[in-house]
């Protein structure tokens, strides 16, 4: 019982550990005694367009910390070539991640995902275990004219909405205003005034998370307070800031390489809880769909499950 109780918790902890970068405290200070630079996408086409002006928005509404431009990468080009110092600048693009791992094929044509087992004859080669793609928001401050990494936002979707970019702004404010007042990585979150305000609030579940036969099942692995809305319940209780309400979220955990969800707390967006990710299949094209299983709302108020997960590292 000891051994699968130990077991157990490297399985949880491998799941659930880590989300994003703790910022260094010497540059989060630097990135608030500088100007804060966001990346637009070049204006060719509604995607890109809808996406600036909901960065925009959001931005001047929400980021109170530093004054804020608003520069494609051209722009921030020709700024970094002038100015050595005094700007942070927030970047953005698309990535995919592909793990590759060793295997062999052996004397029959057939594949063994362990190199080490090949036998004699036998021919080595790599294949992709996983494929992800994600998108990526990260920061950098200048520093005697070179772009140092502070910290970076990850998202399981290309196409960030108003929901998305207000989260992007509500995340990167509380880790460089934490950072900068010297709280530790360890201490970064208090796991048992989480679980408090967790348990206290509203959890709103978009019923397109979930497969409907799910929808039934959600009562036996939730027991508090939550609601199963529509999509466009959901973002106006974000866009909205309401009280007593916190909602699920799907992002790219730039420490474990998976798309993971979280649950944020809609008043400040600050983050309550994370689980892992389920259903990985070797060689398939994962995407964001399927993520979030019913079963896994039971680690959400799980303090056994969630002290592996309030883990910041540095690692990019």
């Amino acid at each position: 019982m000891r051994f699968f109780l130990f077991f157990l918790a490297l399985f949880v902890s491998y799941l659930n550990y880590g989300q994003y970068t703790y910022p260094k405290k010497a540059y989060a200070q630097k990135v608030l005694e500088s100007t804060l630079v966001v990346e637009l996408f070049e204006d060719d086409n509604e995607t890109a367009q809808f996406m600036n002006k909901s960065l925009k928005e959001v931005f001047v509404e929400n980021w109170k910390a530093t004054p804020v431009l608003f520069m494609t990468q051209k722009g921030i080009d020709s700024l970094c070539k002038v100015h050595k110092n005094g700007y942070a600048i927030l970047y953005q693009n698309d990535f995919e991640y592909n793990e590759q791992r060793k295997g062999h094929i052996n004397r029959n044509g057939g594949f063994g995902f362990n190199a080490a087992n090949a036998g004699a004859g036998e021919i080595s080669t790599r294949y992709t275990a996983f494929t992800f793609s994600h998108f990526k928001c990260y920061l950098n401050i200048r520093i005697d004219g070179i772009n140092t990494y502070v910290t970076s936002v990850d998202f399981g979707n290309g196409e960030l909405t108003k929901i998305d970019h207000l989260f992007l702004c509500q995340r990167l404010s509380h880790l460089i205003n934490a950072a900068a007042a010297g709280t530790s990585s360890k201490a970064y979150l208090n796991i048992g005034e989480n679980q408090e305000r967790l348990k206290q609030s509203s959890l709103l579940l978009p019923k397109d998370f979930f497969k409907e036969k799910d929808h039934p099942k959600i009562a036996k692995y939730y027991e508090h307070n939550y609601e199963l809305v529509d999509w466009a319940v959901y973002q106006n209780a974000i866009l909205n800031k309401e009280k007593d309400k916190s909602y699920v979220k799907i992002i790219w955990s730039n420490q474990h390489k998976l798309y993971m969800w979280i649950v944020v707390n809609a008043a400040d967006g600050s983050i309550l809880a994370i689980t892992g990710f389920g259903g990985i299949q070797f060689g398939n094209y994962h995407t964001v769909n399927d993520i979030i299983k019913a079963k896994h709302l039971k680690y959400v108020t799980s303090k056994f499950a969630q002290k592996f997960n309030n883990r910041y590292g540095r690692k990019m």
